[in-house]
């Protein structure tokens, strides 16, 4: 058994405190109800540069952007040319098929329309902040939870190959939440293992399995200590 599978969206003016609250509200919910909490962290290789531009205006299509807008972006992603410059050694041009440009103001919100059927894809709760990817799933017992757990991954694993993005395998993190009795739980995505931690750092902040905040205290402590020390001397 799991939980029903809820989404978050950041719209525009918010922080990535909303994020970290969202998931950290989750856990709280579900240390209450006595359930065991599995937490994945998924990192996309090169995600903005691996956005299809063919799929990319598919979607948008879908989402009705249509008619002169559509052909306005098309024109915008087509007939983009780059090469590689080393010294004074440069390569030919080539036609860039994939990828927003970044540094745009349009880019981010693009690469955000392409990735944002994900929560779609399983049924995990998601949630989305750029490139980072949040999934979580709870239940009562691990061994149904660790077999729900791989069997959504599949789903998302089938999600990121047909997008034609790729995941990083040994960037991406689990944390088993409430594992008061240190449970044995393996994952795996497309045969790759995905480590499991204690801690992660996720949008600048550490979030620990027990939800006590002691790593993030510490670091904040740490850099605190440091900037008091430069004070101190200037």
């Amino acid at each position: 058994m799991y939980t029903e599978p809820t989404t978050i969206w950041l719209p525009y003016n918010h922080s990535t405190e909303l994020a970290i609250a969202g998931i950290y509200d989750d856990m709280i919910c579900n240390e209450d109800s006595k359930l065991i909490t599995c937490t994945l962290f998924l990192d996309l290789s090169k995600a903005f540069d691996c956005v299809d531009h063919k799929i990319l205006l598919e979607k948008l299509f879908y989402y009705g952007v249509k008619g002169t807008p559509l052909k306005l972006l098309a024109s915008y992603l087509d007939n983009r040319f780059q090469c590689t410059k080393i010294g004074d050694t440069k390569s030919s041009f080539f036609n860039v098929t994939c990828g927003v440009p970044q540094g745009s103001v349009v880019g981010p919100l693009l690469f955000l329309m392409y990735i944002n059927d994900i929560v779609k894809a399983s049924s995990f709760n998601t949630v989305l902040y750029a490139d980072d990817i949040n999934l979580h799933i709870s239940g009562k017992k691990h061994e149904i939870l660790e077999k729900t757990v791989h069997h959504e991954l599949k789903k998302i694993d089938h999600w990121v190959r047909a997008n034609k993005l790729c995941i990083n395998y040994s960037k991406s993190n689990l944390m088993l939440m409430n594992n008061h009795k240190n449970i044995n739980f393996s994952v795996s995505i497309n045969h790759h293992p995905i480590s499991t931690q204690s801690s992660l750092k996720y949008l600048g902040v550490i979030l620990d399995y027990k939800l006590y905040w002691k790593p993030q205290i510490e670091k904040l402590v740490t850099q605190f200590s440091k900037s008091c020390g430069m004070l101190f001397k200037l």
